[in-house]
């Protein structure tokens, strides 16, 4: 343990890590009286800072520093002082000069004493916990208000944000925890706890591997550390560390160990992996209240602030961490001494292979026969890979209308007209040849393959409503939909990149999302909602059958200088790919995406989804699957016409505490962005109107039609005042509105009318208007 109270007048109040590039970290200290902000250098040999401080800014009397959060970059930090002000500082770092700048910045002025500050993992994201109990929630750099709650908490205790900056965990003086989506600031859920436990701090794991939420919890006199699956935010467990009250918690950014502070000074650095002590420090500030509790970004080293003992560093008593170049070594010693076993097995067993030997075939199979001559298909027949049938060609650039070729397409058949790559049927026959007669595992392997293709098929058609295969068994399957066009099937290996790249493929355009690459983790009968939900959850399983490893194909592909893979997120609800009404609300984003990139790089664009028969078709607007049709006009007719109507929601009722409103698919993103994962229901809440005596919901919708119900104080119910819907297959009612345009004299009726039937025509002005909104539609991460 070594003490570095940092050097000068001044009381240390809080301290936090300044993240620099080359392990070249510094430290930020808080002081009052005199109130200042001072940056040290830090030494990872001596654990000490410097002598001096390279940088300082000094605050008015009696404007003490209080706590402190420094974004991820290490550029920017955000100071919360005494005087209710939470101040941004931009740092300057050129060699050894460090510059502190201070930055106004309204949002923050005025807000009040803060309890909590915190940036994002990722850094798009800034929150705040006051005092008063309001939740604020930025999004960083631009300072848009995602939410703003003053009764978010009686008064906050704590807050953290999740590996992947989706969550936000927070904590209240009254012992309730509350976990919040960061996309759009509402609660997803309330933590369970027993009527004697108060949850007072909350930490992420984060590790990347175990979703885990560490929450410290006073259950009577007893403290305890409480662990939750984020998955399902139940708890799965609990365990005394500290055996006293925490009253600060910190985890490393590895997420492999976790530290408790207690109010008397005592500190305890857990292994997450085991929970279990890994290193004690007692009486590290004997008998103070530690303010500030932080590892250090590259070092096993914790930062710890306390008024009475101010700052101090302390090296942890922990296993030693395994260094890049003994993990590489042990790796290629393992290589080594697999390739000597290998040739050692190879030099002396004729039984290795494991293949039935004919009477005019030699005892040990050549290697080549195993893995084929031509293992990644340089020399594939391309003309074979072409589709069987073709549009009519033209020069026209593929984006410069969103109508396309008016009509339907000269190849629409009830059955998918395409032609697969010649990769898989030569391994087939390269098996063929490798064994006389047929190889168990092998035949097992493809009738579960079949069986799944059959089986996606199936729901594919019941979904789409027409006749439709896919056999992701024949690899990779397209349509020229334009010379410079094509929409197909997903790509299955890295091989399949060089293929596209052989016919003049420039943008590889994926659809496909992390949903539809990874094995289901919740049985459908895990979500608690609505039968159709639970049916969309199932479709959607099918497409993780497949493991396709979108990974190694985007390293692939990106590793060539002329072609560019590219991904797009076309579904808000990601449980259900065949809402139209989903789907209208999210072409133009992609569609603007898919516009950027085909400018930029030229040559020909490929398209695809899965199985290229519902996502890929929308944004290209044909293939024969029948795409919907309807989705892509609505979202013509949105960017044409952007009108709004303005809707109120109410509920009339003053004997509950909570009244809350979720949608059903058909709601839209822009009503409630309805689900954002497959296990819960997202849900908004009405604030309460004193004056009208009423809970009540704002929102500006397009024309559409919306269904929702009401939960109040927990339970599910439909409003008696507003419309309700007929019971549908499973005797479900909702409630239901309708948006119409019914403005006197207004031409919006007119031109969507136009641009929804049959035969939409956009004329010069519009096309012009569509082009410049994709030109300038805001690009997404």
């Amino acid at each position: 343990m070594e003490g570095v109270d940092a050097p000068g007048k001044g009381t240390v109040t809080c301290a936090a890590w300044i993240r620099r590039p080359e392990n070249a970290h510094l430290v930020v200290v808080g002081k009052s009286k005199p109130s200042s902000l001072e940056i040290f250098s830090w030494n990872p040999i001596t654990t000490s800072l410097s002598s001096s401080p390279k940088a300082k800014y000094e605050f008015g009397e009696g404007d003490d520093p209080v706590i402190i959060a420094v974004h991820p970059s290490g550029d920017e930090l955000v100071c919360s002082t005494s005087a209710g002000d939470c101040k941004l500082f931009e740092l300057d770092v050129k060699e050894d000069k460090i510059k502190l700048t201070s930055k106004e910045q309204l949002l923050l002025q005025g807000i009040g004493p803060q309890k909590c500050l915190a940036f994002s993992v990722d850094g798009t994201r800034f929150s705040t916990g006051g005092v008063d109990g309001c939740l604020r929630l930025f999004e960083w750099p631009k300072m848009r208000a995602i939410v703003e709650e003053p009764r978010a908490h009686k008064s906050f205790q704590d807050m953290d944000f999740s590996l992947d900056s989706e969550f936000l965990a927070t904590t209240s003086a009254d012992g309730s925890a509350i976990i919040w989506n960061t996309s759009d600031g509402t609660p997803v859920t309330t933590l369970t706890r027993n009527s004697d436990e108060k949850i007072e701090l909350c930490r992420f794991s984060k590790d990347g591997t175990k979703p885990f939420l560490f929450c410290s919890v006073q259950r009577g006199n007893k403290p305890l550390t409480a662990v939750y699956d984020i998955s399902t935010w139940k708890k799965v467990g609990h365990k005394r560390l500290l055996r006293k009250p925490a009253t600060i918690m910190s985890i490393s950014l590895d997420g492999k160990y976790l530290s408790l502070g207690s109010k008397d000074g005592d500190i305890c650095v857990v292994e997450v992996k085991n929970m279990e002590v890994h290193h004690w420090s007692k009486r590290q500030h004997l008998g103070s209240d530690i303010t500030s509790l932080e590892f250090c970004p590259s070092e096993r080293v914790i930062l710890t602030t306390s008024k009475e003992w101010g700052v101090m560093a302390t090296k942890l008593t922990v296993p030693a961490d395994w260094k890049d170049w003994q993990i590489y070594m042990l790796l290629l010693g393992l290589f080594l001494a697999s390739l000597v076993a290998f040739y050692v097995i190879f030099e002396n067993s004729d039984s290795f292979w494991n293949f039935p030997v004919a009477q005019d075939q030699a005892a040990r199979p050549v290697i080549e026969s195993v893995v084929g001559s031509d293992p990644f298909g340089e020399n594939l027949d391309l003309d074979y890979m072409n589709c069987l049938q073709h549009l009519p060609r033209t020069s026209a650039f593929p984006l410069q209308s969103l109508s396309g070729y008016s009509g339907k397409p000269s190849c629409v058949a009830t059955s998918l007209a395409m032609v697969k790559g010649t990769g898989l049927s030569r391994r087939s026959i390269v098996f063929a040849e490798a064994a006389s007669g047929s190889v168990p595992s092998i035949a097992d392997e493809t009738s579960k393959i079949d069986e799944k293709s059959e089986t996606y098929s199936h729901d594919m058609t019941a979904a789409m409503g027409a006749v439709l295969t896919y056999r992701h068994e024949l690899g990779m399957i397209y349509n020229f939909i334009r010379p410079d066009l094509i929409v197909g099937s997903c790509l299955q290996t890295p091989a399949d990149v060089d293929k596209l790249r052989a016919i003049g493929v420039k943008t590889i355009f994926c659809l496909q999302e992390n949903s539809d690459l990874e094995y289901p983790t919740m049985a459908p009968g895990d979500v608690s909602c609505d039968t159709d939900w639970r049916r969309g959850r199932e479709k959607d399983e099918l497409f993780r059958y497949f493991g396709v490893d979108i990974t190694a194909i985007r390293e692939y592909a990106n590793s060539f200088n002329d072609i560019q893979h590219v991904r797009a997120k076309i579904r808000w609800v990601t449980i259900w790919d065949f809402d139209a009404f989903d789907l209208r609300f999210r072409l133009p984003a992609v569609v603007s995406k898919l516009h950027k990139a085909v400018t930029q790089n030229g040559g020909v664009t490929y398209i695809h989804c899965t199985a290229g028969l519902g996502r890929a078709p929308a944004t290209a607007s044909k293939r024969s699957c029948f795409p919907k049709l309807e989705a892509i006009k609505s979202a013509t007719a949105d960017i044409v016409s952007t009108t709004r109507k303005p809707v109120k929601l109410k509920w009339h009722g003053t004997g509950c505490s909570t009244v809350e409103i979720s949608g059903s698919t058909s709601v839209g993103v822009s009503f409630l962005k309805a689900i954002d994962s497959v296990n819960s229901w997202q849900r908004m809440a009405l604030s309460y109107s004193e004056e009208e005596g009423l809970w009540i919901l704002h929102r500006d919708l397009p024309e559409g039609r919306y269904e929702y119900k009401y939960i109040v104080d927990g339970e599910w119910m439909c409003n008696e005042h507003e419309l309700i819907t007929s019971p549908n297959q499973d005797g479900h009612v909702n409630n239901y509105i309708e948006v119409f345009d019914d403005t006197p004299d207004s031409n919006v009726q007119e031109i969507r009318s136009r641009l929804t039937s049959d035969e939409p025509d956009l004329s010069s002005d519009e096309r012009a208007k569509i082009r410049q909104f994709l030109e300038s539609f805001a690009d997404e991460d």
